[in-house]
């Protein structure tokens, strides 16, 4: 056995059982391993890499895959041959690089308001979670702050090689009564000038509005993933998060929330 096969074999996460009957494929047969866990999960991109031939072809999954499988489905292709007996199912690079190279953690921001008609978008205070805080504006994506609001209002600092943010979930409660009146919480991101004061953007990775409409038991829910541009955060970035009133405003209402970002890092660089 030559060492690239032997090097396919042991990188391979399945082998091909049966030979299909065509070129153009949406699964494969391959054989099953013993443990129950899932190994890849419908997006996933992988390789196969014909054994007779050692051409490879990029795969997209479309259904999970768990160690036991005993086939692997993907979008339909149609590939220059007909897959081999025996071809590997290997991992594409960049699934390597994110699921070896990158770590991940999971960051909480409580939120907290009452009070206020303005419509303005409200910072989160420094010694709590009440966003009570006011900008004095209505912010935009694309507007310019002091610089010191990265220091004062900001919940998380990106590592010193960046980071992503890969996954945003929001719930949220009101008790407004008033179904006309409404909120809108707002993620931002924003470079800090190090040791300076220049001021700097703000970026809308994503914003999330919600009513009085559902009752004060109702629980508003979404979770979204920003695009790769806008979940992207350099060095000297800081996330940031504004809630503000909408249509009717109602001084006597409370807002709750939680929201928990997921980010990924790659730990051989990252030092706080």
């Amino acid at each position: 056995m030559s060492s690239i096969t032997n090097y396919l074999r042991a990188e391979a996460v399945a082998i091909v059982s049966e030979q299909p009957t065509s070129a153009t494929i949406s699964f494969l047969t391959v054989i099953p391993g013993t443990a129950t866990r899932t190994l890849l999960y419908s997006g996933d991109v992988v390789l196969v890499v014909c054994s007779t031939t050692g051409n490879s072809y990029e795969l997209t999954l479309d259904a999970n895959f768990n160690f036991n499988s005993t086939r692997i489905d993907f979008n339909s292709v149609t590939l220059e041959e007909v897959v081999p007996l025996g071809s590997y199912i290997v991992l594409s690079k960049d699934y390597k690089w994110n699921s070896l190279f990158r770590k991940n953690s999971l960051n909480h921001l409580r939120l907290f308001q009452k009070g206020n008609t303005h419509g303005n978008d409200l910072f989160m205070s420094a010694t709590d979670f009440n966003f009570d805080i006011t900008s004095g504006v209505i912010l935009a994506d694309g507007d310019s702050l002091n610089n010191n609001v990265g220091a004062r209002y900001s919940f998380f600092n990106a590592p010193q090689n960046g980071c992503q943010v890969e996954r945003i979930n929001y719930k949220f409660n009101t008790d407004a009564a008033d179904k006309k009146e409404g909120f809108v919480f707002s993620l931002w991101k924003k470079p800090v000038t190090e040791n300076g004061t220049t001021a700097t953007a703000i970026t809308l990775i994503d914003s999330f509005t919600f009513s009085g409409a559902g009752g004060s038991d109702y629980v508003f829910s979404s979770s979204i993933t920003p695009t790769a541009a806008l979940g992207e955060l350099a060095a000297n970035d800081v996330l940031i998060g504004t809630i503000k009133k909408a249509g009717n405003k109602v001084a006597s209402t409370s807002v709750y929330g939680k929201i928990e970002i997921l980010t990924s890092f790659d730990p051989r660089t990252s030092v706080i």
